[in-house]
C-alpha cells in the first residue's frame, strides 16, 4: 500500500513538471506572449506594420526588441522605439497593456507619436511594476499633464521626455515622488520653470538621488537656478540653449556639492558671481560655454576672470565664440589657464 502511494505521488510530481514544461515549452510565459500580441495590435492600428516578426514563432523571448530573464523566462525589457509610423497619426496609449509583465525593468517608447494616454489608462497604472527602472518617452507628443501620471513610479531610475510638447511651468509634485531617479532628461521642449501648488520653497526639485539633469533646449531664464537647491547628489547639469543672460549667480548652486560638469552653451552669460569664499564647487571640473557670444557679442574679460575662481576647474569649453584679441593678450587669461586647466576651442 505504501509503495502504491509513493508511486502515485511520483506520478503526480512528474505530471506537474510536464505541465509546467508544457506551459513554458515555447521559451516564454503564455500570458506574456498573448500580451505582446495585444501590444502589436494596438501599435499597428489602423494600418500599421508594427513588428511583423512578432508571432511568427511561439518563443516570444526570441522576438525582436524583447528581452527575457534567462531564469524566470519573464519579459524584462520591451523596446518599441520607432515602432509606429508617424503617418498613422497620433496614438493615445493604453498603459495597462504593460501590466502583464511584473518583472519589466525597461520600457522604451521613443518616437511613436504618442500624444497622451487613454482616460484612466495612464502611466499611474504601472505603479504596481516595482522593477520598472527605465522609461524612455522621448520624441513623442506628451504635454505637461504627463508628470501627474508618473508620480507613482517610485522605482524609476531613468526618465526621458526629451523632444515632446511640454511647455510653460511644470509641477514639481509628480517629479518629487520619483525618489530613486538618477537621470532626468527633459531637453528640447518649451519648459519655462517649475512650480508647486503650495508655492515658495515647495517649488524646489527635491530629488536627492538625481545625478544627471538635462534641461537643454527649453526656455528657462536665470530664475530657474533657485529650483535646484534640493539636488544634493547632482553631478551633471545641462542648461544648454536656454534664455540665461547676463550674470550667472553661482550662489544658487552652492548646495550642489557633487557637481562635476556644468553645460551652459548657447546662452548669453557675461559673468559668474560667487559667494565670498567660493563655497561648494570643489568637484566642478568642467564648464561648457560654446557659442555664448551670439549676435556680435564678444566674450567678456569679467567672465574669464570669474571662472578662474573655481578651484578645481580642469576643462573650459569656449568653442564658437567671438574673442577680442586684446583679451587674449592679457595676463588675466594666463591666470585662467592655471591649475592644469585645458581650454577647448
Amino acid at each position: 500500500m505504501e509503495l502504491n502511494r509513493l508511486c502515485l505521488a511520483v506520478i503526480m510530481i512528474i505530471n506537474v513538471v510536464v505541465l509546467i514544461q508544457g506551459w513554458r515549452c515555447h521559451g516564454c510565459l503564455e500570458e506574456e506572449r498573448v500580451a505582446l500580441l495585444q501590444i502589436k495590435d494596438a501599435f499597428s492600428y489602423p494600418n500599421g506594420r508594427f513588428q511583423l516578426s512578432w508571432g511568427r514563432d511561439a518563443n516570444c523571448c526570441e522576438w525582436t526588441q524583447v528581452h527575457c530573464n534567462s531564469s524566470t523566462l519573464r519579459v524584462v525589457k520591451i523596446d518599441l522605439s520607432f515602432s509606429r509610423g508617424w503617418e498613422l497619426g497620433d496614438l493615445l496609449l493604453n498603459a495597462s497593456l504593460f501590466l502583464p509583465f511584473p518583472e519589466l525593468n525597461a520600457l522604451y517608447l521613443y518616437g511613436n507619436r504618442i500624444a497622451g494616454c487613454l482616460e484612466n489608462e495612464g502611466f499611474e497604472r504601472l505603479s504596481v511594476l516595482g522593477n520598472l527602472e527605465i522609461l524612455e518617452l522621448g520624441q513623442n507628443k506628451f504635454n505637461s499633464n504627463i508628470f501627474s501620471s508618473l508620480g507613482g513610479l517610485s522605482s524609476l531610475k531613468y526618465l526621458s521626455l526629451h523632444n515632446n510638447e511640454i511647455e510653460g511651468t511644470i509641477s514639481v509634485e509628480g517629479l518629487n515622488n520619483l525618489t530613486n531617479l538618477r537621470k532626468l532628461h527633459i531637453a528640447s521642449n518649451h519648459i519655462e520653470g517649475f512650480k508647486s501648488l503650495h508655492g515658495g520653497e515647495d517649488e524646489v526639485l527635491k530629488l536627492s538621488n538625481l545625478e544627471y539633469l538635462e534641461l537643454g533646449g527649453n526656455r528657462f531664464d536665470n530664475s530657474i537656478l533657485s529650483s535646484f537647491k534640493g539636488l544634493s547628489s547632482l553631478k551633471n547639469l545641462d542648461l544648454t540653449k536656454n534664455h540665461l543672460k547676463g550674470t550667472f549667480n553661482m550662489k544658487e548652486l552652492e548646495a550642489l556639492s557633487n557637481l562635476r560638469k556644468l553645460y551652459l552653451s548657447g546662452n548669453e552669460i557675461d559673468e559668474f558671481v560667487f559667494s565670498e569664499g567660493i563655497r561648494g564647487f570643489g568637484n566642478l571640473s568642467r564648464v561648457c560655454l560654446f557659442n555664448i557670444t551670439a549676435n556680435g557679442r564678444r566674450i567678456s574679460l569679467p567672465l574669464l576672470q570669474s571662472l578662474a575662481k573655481l578651484p578645481n576647474l580642469k576643462t573650459l569649453d569656449l568653442g564658437n565664440n567671438n574673442f577680442e584679441e586684446t583679451i587674449l593678450a592679457q595676463g588675466e587669461l594666463q591666470y585662467v589657464l592655471m591649475s592644469n586647466l585645458a581650454i577647448e576651442t
